[in-house]
């Protein structure tokens, strides 16, 4: 069962195998830990989201729709486990003036402290324009994009796997969060965009 694609897992899965799933915990649960821990700065809180997000993900196996890459689905909503863990504890973490400025762009009366649901819906729409953009990238520029920001290699190391110049991963990332502000400008204004996806991918 090693060997299965995600989506051959994610239909096992919808059946209630539980095999299935550990299979693809163990397949990703070091990529969304990384995640989560960069973007909490705490490995006990980055290790709880995780875990809970993978007991979410069992407990709504029979309503899982997946039209994107699994790879892509779990990206996504893992943010969206990390912004809930943010609102739960008061956004007191390393990133609250980002999200505080982010979310001021949406409604300049409301602090990040008080969002409403209607900001949980904008965040959420958010974080799928950024994975459908990032779906949508050529070959190239998403492999590296990919190594970059979900496997948090280096960009030496990301041009010695794919074997290209180091200035040649540099120019792929650059058009790569091109493609992204342009993409979240269209829903967030100005400077906000740009301080969202700092914060997406720091």
């Amino acid at each position: 069962m090693e060997l299965y694609s995600d989506k051959s897992l994610v239909n096992l899965i919808s059946e209630s195998n539980y095999k299935a799933f550990t299979v693809l915990y163990d397949r990703y649960w070091r990529q969304l830990y990384r995640i989560a821990l960069s973007k909490t700065g705490n490995e006990e809180d980055a290790l709880d989201i995780v875990q809970e997000f993978f007991i979410d993900f069992w407990n709504r196996r029979e309503a899982l729709k997946i039209e994107k890459s699994v790879d892509n689905y779990l990206v996504s909503a893992l943010f969206h486990k990390i912004f809930m863990h943010f609102r739960k504890k008061g956004l007191e973490e390393k990133h609250l003036q980002n999200y505080t400025y982010f979310i001021s762009q949406l409604d300049g009366d409301t602090l990040a402290s008080n969002m409403e649901t209607e900001h949980e819906e904008a965040y959420t729409e958010l974080i799928g324009l950024v994975t459908d953009t990032i779906e949508q990238m050529p070959e190239k520029m998403k492999q590296v994009f990919d190594l970059k920001h979900r496997q948090s290699l280096s960009i030496a190391e990301i041009a010695g796997i794919m074997g290209i110049s180091t200035q040649t991963v540099k120019n792929q990332l650059s058009n790569a969060m091109i493609k992204l502000r342009k993409s979240t400008e269209k829903q967030v204004p100005g400077a906000a965009s740009s301080l969202f996806l700092i914060w997406l991918f720091s």
